[in-house]
């Protein structure tokens, strides 16, 4: 690539976009599998309750927005691509 290109690497940002959408899949199967095994846990207590609302309560809907975001953010970047093959075209 060019140092002097302008524009974007529109088959590159694809694959980008790609790969965030499948990571971001990745994220939120890994929290899934996580709060099972949280679940599973032979822990009893108010250090359980504890532990178990942050991670229910904090954790999980935190991870889980950022997975959204990262999947939401890999449309918005193919959108880009689609955008800048139009215009060159």
């Amino acid at each position: 690539m060019s140092s002097r290109m302008q524009g974007m690497d529109t088959e590159y940002a694809r694959q980008v976009s790609q790969n965030m959408g499948s990571q971001a899949g990745q994220v939120a199967g890994i929290v899934s599998q996580i709060s099972a095994v949280v679940g599973g846990l032979n822990w009893q207590g108010a250090d359980r309750q504890a532990f178990e609302s942050d991670w229910t309560g904090s954790f999980v809907p935190q991870a889980n927005t950022a997975a959204e975001s990262l999947d939401e953010q890999s449309h918005v970047l193919r959108v880009h691509a689609d955008r800048q093959d139009a215009a060159s075209s």
